[in-house]
């Protein structure tokens, strides 16, 4: 299985977040993601942050806080306690060590996220990311509900794209993964199996909105044709082709990207007919059909 690798894609969420840092130790971890986000600030856990922590989230619009209560764990308690009582919808992860467990137990359930005192930085940016892609979608949403509805056609799939970016980032990730292997020269059944699935996947979210779901089918097809293509009856002269799936895996990633993360709408039309053409260009590539008129066009 595909590790997922959060840090790709957690700078596309976090650049619109503040993020508190509540400890009293330095963590290398968070020199690498810190600029990602808006506004990065840190502050000690002692009395004199208890008493001006509201302040601190009003000034800076905190939106997400990390508590370590591995050191001073009492005083984080009532940190934490005063951020409840300011917002008690506010994103919490936690920094506790595993033998201290037990003194902040009434807490885990509350708190959003756990990091034990041995994290990493991938640990670190998948706690963040799995909390702001939720945090996201639902800020959004909502916001969309406030504004009355007399805006074009483009405005009424911001719901639609707020409620399916974590998924779809997500499968962009897997795809990049795959795509890497197949560039490096790792061609197998299992890796264009896996592709499917994804493509499929792909399908289904842009088949639950009309406006873009003329792709569905074309989709489905590209799906079924890698599920059913089998490599020991491919000739080695048409190995090539699958140069052309690589280019076909980046353009769907990027136009995913631009749609369901930048809100860069591009016709959905005019992506069905590129992919079409492609799609069969590459089949050609596959079955050693000669088209001296064939040019790729990557959309």
């Amino acid at each position: 299985m595909i590790t997922k690798q959060y840090g790709h894609y957690l700078k596309f969420i976090a650049k619109e977040h503040n993020l508190l840092l509540i400890s009293d130790r330095h963590f290398d971890e968070f020199n690498d993601i810190k600029e990602m986000f808006y506004l990065y600030i840190q502050r000690v856990a002692n009395i004199d942050e208890l008493d001006n922590i509201n302040n601190t989230l009003m000034q800076n619009n905190i939106d997400i806080i990390v508590i370590d209560f591995a050191k001073n764990y009492k005083i984080a308690i009532k940190i934490y306690e005063s951020i409840m009582d300011y917002n008690e919808n506010m994103i919490i992860i936690g920094i506790l060590k595993e033998k201290s467990v037990q003194k902040i137990s009434f807490l885990l359930n509350k708190l959003n996220g756990l990091l034990f005192d041995s994290f990493n930085v991938d640990d670190l940016e998948e706690k963040l990311f799995i909390n702001l892609s939720v945090f996201s979608s639902i800020e959004k949403i909502s916001n969309q509900k406030d504004i009355i509805s007399s805006s074009n056609s483009n405005d009424e799939l911001g719901e639609f794209f707020d409620l399916y970016e974590g998924q779809l980032i997500f499968i962009v990730d897997e795809l990049i993964e795959y795509n890497n292997l197949l560039k490096a020269g790792e061609l197998s059944e299992d890796i264009l199996q896996n592709v499917a699935l994804e493509i499929q996947t792909l399908a289904e979210i842009f088949s639950k909105e009309k406006k873009i779901s003329a792709v569905v089918n074309i989709f489905e097809d590209f799906s079924k044709y890698l599920s059913s293509l089998d490599l020991s009856q491919i000739e080695p002269s048409s190995l090539h082709a699958f140069d052309y799936l690589c280019a076909l895996i980046d353009d769907i990633n990027s136009y995913m990207m631009d749609m369901f993360v930048d809100r860069v709408f591009r016709d959905v039309y005019i992506f069905q007919h590129s992919f079409e053409n492609n799609l069969v260009f590459m089949k050609d590539a596959i079955s050693l059909k000669d088209d001296d008129d064939g040019v790729l066009e990557f959309f």
